[in-house]
């Protein structure tokens, strides 16, 4: 293990592989110790991995907290994935929204509908794209 790092590669590399599978994208590659170390290793490759929670109930908490704190880039991030996985429906994110509403407020509850829109207007599209 470096000396400035507190994960070894091989925490990083589980992190990477479980973030593909979590998010649908390539895990970022940085030796920022933020990113390498936090979102990648630790977020990724421990709390993603661990029992106890569904990946659909990582992802709903997830969805959360990304709301709560008002980050538009996050939000589509983990609606896309959401939707990619197939771990939530349009249906079921529609019913979070108006959900979170209710506890949120209806201004962030607002942006996350914006975003669940264009996401779904988006994959709508892609069907209908000629083979």
């Amino acid at each position: 293990m470096r000396e400035d790092t507190m994960h070894s590669p091989e925490d990083v590399e589980r992190g990477r592989a479980r973030f593909v599978e979590i998010m649908s994208y390539d895990a970022p590659t940085s030796e920022v110790p933020f990113v390498r170390d936090g979102v990648v290793a630790a977020v990724f490759g421990d709390l993603w991995t661990r029992g106890g929670l569904s990946d659909r109930d990582r992802r709903l908490i997830s969805i959360s907290c990304v709301a709560q704190a008002s980050i538009p880039a996050a939000i589509e991030d983990h609606l896309r994935a959401a939707l990619v996985s197939g771990d939530l429906t349009v249906a079921e994110l529609q019913e979070f929204v108006l959900h979170f509403a209710y506890y949120a407020g209806w201004p962030r509850a607002s942006m996350v509908h914006r975003t669940l829109s264009a996401l779904t207007a988006e994959f709508e599209t892609v069907a209908d794209a000629p083979a």
